[in-house]
């Protein structure tokens, strides 16, 4: 992938935003309903043989929501594939200061650290090296927040203290989140409004000091809350310094006729130093040093969301709007890059629960339409985005045996709006098909599917000629997936296999400055085993082990290994309540080996294999918290991201934090 040249960011919102955008979806609707009905109608006599389900035993999973974290109603699953839930006691006990954090010890999960400051790393889901920001999708309570450049998904935004879960569905599923869903997707599912105050500070190393504050108020009909939290840091390396504020709010109001209006807000700002890479010979001497004393990144993050819920008999209505505005720039030896962006978006959503005889039936019919202008590092462009996909699963009474299947229809209108003038538009039709069945705790499942990455704006434009690159073709995918495992109160196990056929690979060549389509298909493999086990009440053990094959099925370099995926990846985790209160925590991950990025010739030295060792401890009493993280406390020096083969990008060594907290 062509480097981003900043780091993700933002402009605060106006309400006029918020006014236009609604104004936009207005205009729509009646043509929007007609194409839903026909298309539902149409997908009902066409799934025959639908959908699937989803399962996973890393945690107790309960129902995973297809699009919005407000859904009325959810569907277990929108393929047959592994998935894995963070939920809110996961995120309380784990000590984790970022969603970063929590990705750790997750099966077919890598987080690379590029700067010394684990907000602002990489999260690779499915084994995609560079490319892996553009081949997943992430969404904030069905709110898609992956932006349309090679700036990729900015952690820091998303304060941890307001989530209630994090899904993440493993393996291709464009047809349920959207065209990116190639390895995955991981949708965060804010906490509802509730009564209460809170407040939290912590100090670490490097300077790392932490706040954040709650405060939830309502009546029986209308729910309010407010935060606010940030933290700074010196950071490990030099010019590794990070700060970064959130505040924000959410809102519930109960409505007459079944009815309810929610919102929320977010306004995000940061500021980070980027300490570059190191030369083996310089992280072996002091890998804390730092070749760009003077780079840096700020940006500004804002978003508002408002939507209203309806139910009337078996019918389930969602229509949200959403805006969001990013003001980004980054300065490398002293030359600035901005970066400017408007974020459009409505995804109205109907869900249809019914009786077929003795078949429970349970239709989903829904768009995503996305508006995105502005100036990403130089390229004043705008894209349209319009998708409508429909989703139908099948089920007996006992949920023993579910077929489920769907299809979308993508659409992407891009244009490069200054000299010279450009327009490109593609189009796809993707589906997935699956079955699950489930029996006294023994669950298996079989899925298909096919998927769509289309160019990220930046990617499309060629450097070298100043022009959009007219050879870059979108990236297509074939997917299969499988699962076997069983689960009761005591223990669960699964093995699951994902693969992900891809034609057109989308790839930087740093040969050409430009990005390529790999003229090879390509394959990546993931097989997982999750297990969980329930020593005593008080004593809990979850492992995991995850082999990734990712190579060339043919072309120059058939059979090579594709840059930047770690072949073998493990975990284990132990949770221990002492006594009442008093609960410790610890974490061994170990990842393996991997190609350098931009060694497609698999001819360069290989990133080292490491392992990180993590501990935590946690006292409660009434309403006040007492804790202590401690990571990598064995003070391993190693790096988890490197670049053909002599740029190196140190990680944090021993890293410690210790707060108090209270809350009513």
């Amino acid at each position: 992938m062509v480097r981003a040249w900043f780091a993700q960011p933002l402009t605060p919102f106006l309400s006029t935003l918020c006014y236009q955008m609604i104004k936009r979806g207005g205009r729509k609707k009646g043509t929007m309903n007609k194409t839903y009905i026909l298309g539902s109608v149409v997908s009902a006599m066409l799934l025959a043989i639908p959908l699937s389900i989803q399962n996973s035993y890393a945690q107790n999973l309960g129902d995973i929501s297809v699009q919005s974290g407000h859904s009325v109603s959810s569907v277990k699953s929108a393929v047959a594939q592994s998935s894995t839930v963070i939920d809110r006691v996961a995120i309380e006990t784990s000590g984790a200061q970022n969603v970063v954090d929590l990705f750790k010890s997750v099966a077919n999960v890598t987080v690379r650290d590029t700067s010394g400051i684990v907000a602002k790393s990489q999260v690779d889901l499915g084994g995609f090296g560079e490319s892996a920001a553009a081949n997943s999708v992430v969404l904030v309570d069905g709110r898609r927040v992956n932006a349309p450049d090679l700036s990729g998904v900015d952690w820091t935004q998303i304060p941890l203290d307001q989530i209630e879960r994090i899904e993440i569905i493993h393996g291709g599923a464009a047809v349920a989140y959207g065209q990116g869903a190639v390895g995955g997707a991981i949708n965060i599912v804010t906490k509802i409004p509730e009564q209460g105050f809170g407040v939290e500070a912590s100090v670490g190393s490097y300077g790392g000091v932490a706040e954040k504050i709650y405060t939830g108020a309502g009546t029986d009909k209308v729910r309010l809350a407010l935060h606010a939290s940030g933290n700074k840091t010196d950071g490990y390396r030099q010019n590794g310094q990070f700060e970064r504020y959130d505040s924000g709010l959410r809102g519930e109001v109960d409505l007459p006729a079944e009815s309810l209006l929610y919102f929320s807000g977010n306004h995000h700002t940061d500021r980070s130093g980027m300490p570059g890479s190191l030369t083996l010979m310089q992280m072996s001497a002091n890998p804390r040093q730092t070749n760009t004393p003077n780079d840096y990144a700020t940006a500004t993050d804002d978003f508002f969301n408002v939507g209203v819920q309806s139910s009337l008999a078996a019918i389930d209505v969602d229509l949200p709007v959403s805006v969001r505005t990013r003001s980004a720039q980054a300065v490398y030896g002293g030359f600035a890059v901005p970066s400017n962006m408007r974020i459009y978006e409505t995804r109205p959503k109907m869900e249809l629960n019914t009786h077929i005889g003795s078949i429970v039936t349970h239709v989903v019919v829904g768009a995503d339409l996305q508006r995105t202008e502005g100036d990403f590092g130089g390229i004043v462009a705008k894209r349209v985005a319009t998708d409508m996909y429909h989703l139908l699963r099948f089920s007996d009474e006992t949920q023993r045996l579910s077929v489920v299947g769907g299809f979308r229809s993508v659409t992407n209108q891009d244009q490069l709006t200054q000299t010279p003038h450009a327009s490109i538009k593609n189009k796809k039709l993707i589906y997935n098909l699956g079955i699950n069945g489930a029996h006294m705790g023994y669950r298996v499942a079989l899925g298909h599917s096919t998927s769509v990455r289309n160019p990220l704006l930046d990617e499309r434009y060629n450097w070298m000629t100043s022009n959009w690159n007219n050879t870059l073709l979108n990236q297509a995918g074939k997917h299969f997936n499988a699962l076997m495992g069983y689960e009761n109160d005591l223990f669960s196990t699964q093995l699951s296999w994902q693969r992900a056929d891809l034609t057109d690979e989308i790839y930087y060549d740093p040969t050409a400055f430009a990005n390529q389509n790999y003229q090879s298909a390509t394959r990546h493999d993931a097989m997982m085993w999750q297990n969980r086990i329930n020593i005593t009440e008080s004593l809990r053990i979850a492992a995991n082990y995850t082999y990734t094959q990712a190579k060339f099925l043919g072309g120059l370099y058939s059979g090579n290994e594709i840059p930047g995926v770690a072949r073998q990846k493990a975990n284990l985790h132990i949770d221990w309540e002492v006594m009442q209160g008093l609960a410790l925590g610890g974490n061994v991950a170990w990842t393996g080996s991997s190609r350098s990025i931009s060694d497609q010739a698999n001819v360069l030295a290989k990133l080292p294999a490491y392992t990180l060792v993590d501990l935590s401890a946690q006292y409660h009493w009434q309403g006040a918290k007492l804790f202590v993280n401690l990571d990598n406390v064995t003070n391993k020096k190693y790096s988890s991201y490197s670049a053909y083969g002599v740029n190196y990008y140190p990680a944090a060594t021993f890293t410690a934090r210790a707060g108090v907290g209270y809350s009513f």
